[in-house]
């Protein structure tokens, strides 16, 4: 009993150390806490109720309709306009605009929904006309006004909770989508967005000839129209500020003279009001004062606004916010609000860049250029995929938009010559490198209006064209190489495949679904994908980013591993698959195995000790609130350094002590480079410095009469047999001629992994008189063993006789480490 005391004691010394005396404040975690609290209280009153959902929609509606009435005494646009300002990030030209937790674009498009369909009901005489509004009404009422704003948001997603059918298995995927059109704007850089859409659109002469006949103009006129929109109106806010600080500069200058000026003091007063609640006519943009920002005609620019202006019909302000809160964003295609007088204003720029493809999208599909922009949209996605996969995979080999033959029936699956199969298939990516093959599938098609408005049919029907069909089209390929070790390819013929150990799939979108792609578990279980078969989706332009931010070629693949992981998206939950890359560099990503499963894995272990069983069930699932500030300020920098922004640097995975000898990997073109880097640089950090090591302490203490000196290190860090690894470090001593240790340690390696059932292994092999890395001897034969090799294999000590293997937790802390491999000779 005193031991266990002590035991308990010691861990609880070790706890206390590790957690830092000050918790880290996260303003985002602050806003999550925030909103469940809000919930959380809302749920108690309306639990309460026989029927929650009918008690959630009375409530919702009976808050829409007070809220309404206060906002009818206002003049929408510049209500729109005080609570635009409200909500804008300030900056310095030059600067990056600090990040605001909880200000959400979300409330600004709600109020001013809300605040136009409130004036429709003034003018038809529905309510009363407004009543005097006094200096700093609106900026009092907008502040007050985002906690209500909230509370309809909220209100409106009880309502769906309560609505939710629980035996629906997409029920959970419906309500993430409804809440990302909801709650998030800019899932991609609006940079990047506009990039690609003017190549989608204006890439295809065609397509363009096409939009500029039948609409008017083309895609770069209506972002260059309504990009002027908010530009104008913020020289317009500027142009207020500077006049509102000369005039308070002369007041202040007066009365300093002693004197009093009644009039300028008057002026500076009202300079000062006009600054934060300007007249409608000073926030809104003329139709000539575009043409003239953009030197577009003022037709063309007439054509855009007319495309784009919003449109609510009749519509009351209950109606607005259930389209809102169901997904059916009215503002989400058509952002631009057109004046009586002609006059328009945009409420902010989050929403524009998505606005044009989806806009000019809507209209293509009635056009007889359909087909031709289809086409393009998926040539441009398979050649921007290839690029970004070509910068974190150099020296592989690429076959894009190629064709290959799978079984035409059964009989062909159970019986025929895997060279002679012939139903042909289309393939997008197949990339080759060494041991690795990754498979990858581009699905150019978007989610519908109806799948973003909740509609669970339609839902599941896009999602198996956007999801399901890539995995199963990158999951054939996968299971051919695997079955037949190898693929009959259209103009090539049969392709020996059969040295591939590890394959990958992934899945390429188009479009922005974050909420859906990072949530691969719910996936799973909606049955939009199998658990056997899980392809890393990911949008083209998260891919793209990442593949800027990964340093070396390692560090992808151990993200590839990493993130299809399938208990990843169950242990950690992220908006944002940046959010999940960003918490990769920062912590590994990393999902303790059950030890069990790693023992029945790897028979050869001993059995788990309490430390690992407790260590894994003590893994809790993990909300990931954003990683990304340093990234959107190094974004801007680097997008923007001809602006004068101040460099900002690169977010990087955290320094590792093997990363020279990665780069000596890839630097020798070592066979399996990429293989064993990644496997590298997997391991714990403390681990990672062990490995970094051991090649000198062998050196260092040499054995007599010539003989080398070896370390055995398998590694088992999975439940997966095909994933392990043997890891030696040898030397050979200056009496033993080169070739003659090469094959020594090939032959141990062969050995000793076909003894510990391990399928893949690596030999550093270092020289005593030079005291540097010899070779790097790789081994992926699997297979029996010659008469040679057998011999060296009855030699071995037995595979109980290995220490404790190290077991390569990601990113943990270095007191969390246990086992401590010595160096010794060949075991």
């Amino acid at each position: 009993m005193a031991s266990k005391t002590k035991r308990h004691e010691a861990r609880k010394k070790r706890q206390r150390r590790a957690v830092p005396g000050v918790p880290t404040f996260d303003p985002h975690a602050e806003v999550i806490v925030d909103t469940w609290a809000s919930l959380a209280k809302l749920m108690v009153r309306i639990g309460a109720t026989d029927d929650p959902e009918a008690a959630a929609g009375a409530a919702l509606n009976d808050a829409v309709a007070e809220f309404a009435a206060k906002v009818q005494r206002f003049d929408p646009i510049r209500l729109i306009e005080v609570a635009r300002l409200a909500s804008l990030p300030m900056a310095p030209i030059g600067a990056v605009a600090p990040i605001v937790p909880d200000a959400s674009a979300s409330r600004l498009e709600l109020l001013a929904l809300v605040a136009l369909a409130a004036q429709q009901e003034v003018v038809t005489g529905v309510a009363s006309q407004k009543a005097a509004v006094g200096d700093q009404d609106m900026s009092h009422f907008v502040s007050e006004a985002q906690s209500e704003l909230d509370s309809l948001l909220h209100l409106a997603q009880l309502r769906s909770f309560a609505s939710t059918d629980p035996t629906d298995k997409l029920a959970l995927v419906s309500l993430l989508i409804q809440g990302g059109e909801v709650w998030m704007r800019n899932s991609s850089y609006p940079e990047m967005v506009e990039a690609t859409n003017r190549a989608l659109l204006d890439g295809d002469p065609n397509v363009r000839a096409a939009l500029e006949a039948e609409l008017g103009f083309d895609a770069t006129d209506a972002l260059a129209v309504l990009n002027a929109c908010h530009d104008l109106q913020e020289i317009a806010m500027n142009r207020r500020i500077d006049a509102m600080r000369s005039t308070m500069l002369q007041a202040m200058a007066s009365t300093e003279a002693g004197r009093t000026d009644n009039a300028l003091m008057e002026r500076a007063r009202s300079s000062l009001m006009t600054v934060f609640e300007p007249e409608a006519n000073e926030v809104t943009v003329a139709v000539a004062d575009i043409a003239t920002h953009t030197s577009i005609p003022e037709g063309r620019v007439r054509a855009v606004i007319e495309r784009f202006r919003l449109d609510l019909a009749d519509a009351t302000p209950a109606q607005v916010v259930d389209a809102f809160s169901t997904g059916k964003n009215p503002m989400r295609a058509r952002p631009l609000i057109v004046c009586a007088n002609e006059r328009v204003v945009l409420p902010h720029p989050a929403l524009h860049v998505f606005a044009v493809r989806e806009n000019l999208e809507e209209h293509l599909k009635t056009s007889t250029s359909w087909s031709k922009y289809a086409k393009h949209r998926g040539d441009l996605l398979e050649t921007r995929t290839r690029t970004a996969l070509g910068r974190v995979l150099p020296g592989a080999h690429y076959r894009d938009a190629f064709e290959y033959y799978v079984p035409a029936s059964e009989a062909e699956t159970t019986g025929a010559d895997p060279s002679k199969y012939t139903k042909r298939v289309e393939g997008d990516h197949l990339v080759l490198l060494d041991d690795i093959a990754i498979v990858v599938e581009d699905k150019a098609v978007a989610l519908s209006a109806l799948s973003r408005g909740g509609k669970t049919a339609r839902i599941r029907t896009d999602l198996t064209g956007i999801i399901t069909k890539a995995a199963e089209q990158a999951g054939r390929i996968r299971d051919g190489i695997e079955r037949d070790g190898g693929l009959r390819i259209q103009g090539e013929g049969w392709v020996d495949l059969s040295h591939i150990q590890e394959i990958h799939t992934i899945a390429v979108s188009l479009d922005d679904l974050s909420t859906v792609l990072t949530a691969t578990a719910e996936l799973v279980r909606a049955g939009v994908l199998s658990v056997d078969n899980i392809p890393w989706t990911v949008s083209l332009h998260d891919l793209e980013l990442i593949t800027e931010l990964v340093a070396r070629p390692a560090e992808f693949l151990l993200y590839l591993r990493r993130r299809r992981t399938p208990d990843v998206t169950v242990m950690f939950n992220a908006a944002d698959e940046l959010d999940l890359f960003l918490y990769f560099f920062e912590a590994g990503l990393w999902v303790e195995p059950d030890p069990a499963q790693v023992r029945a894995a790897f028979p050869f272990l001993p059995e788990p000790t309490t430390s690992e069983l407790r260590r894994y069930r003590s893994q809790s699932p993990v909300i990931l609130t954003s990683r990304t500030d340093a990234l959107d300020e190094w974004f801007h920098t680097n997008r923007h350094a001809d602006a004068g922004a101040t460099s900002a640097s690169k977010p990087t995975m955290s320094p590792s002590p093997v990363a020279p000898l990665i780069d000596d990997l890839q630097l020798r073109n070592v066979t399996g480079w990429l293989s064993i880097g990644a496997t590298l640089l997997s391991a714990d950090l403390n681990v990672q410095h062990k490995f970094a090591r051991y090649g000198q302490e062998l050196l260092s203490n040499p054995l007599p009469h010539g003989q080398g000196r070896s370390l055995t290190i398998p590694i088992t860090a999975c439940v997966d047999p095909a994933e392990g690894w043997l890891f030696v470090w040898a030397t050979r001593p200056a009496v033993e001629d080169p070739a003659r240790a090469e094959k020594r340690v090939r032959d141990y390696l062969r050995a000793k992994k076909h003894q510990l059932g391990l399928p893949r292994g690596v030999v550093f092999l270092y020289d005593e008189p030079t005291r540097s890395l010899l070779d790097v001897l790789y081994d992926g034969h699997i297979g029996p063993l010659d008469n040679a090799l057998t011999a060296v294999l009855h030699s071995l000590r037995p595979a109980s006789g290995l220490q404790r293997t190290i077991h390569p937790n990601a990113k943990r802390p270095p007191h969390t480490v246990r086992n401590k491999p010595r160096p010794s000779r060949k075991r």
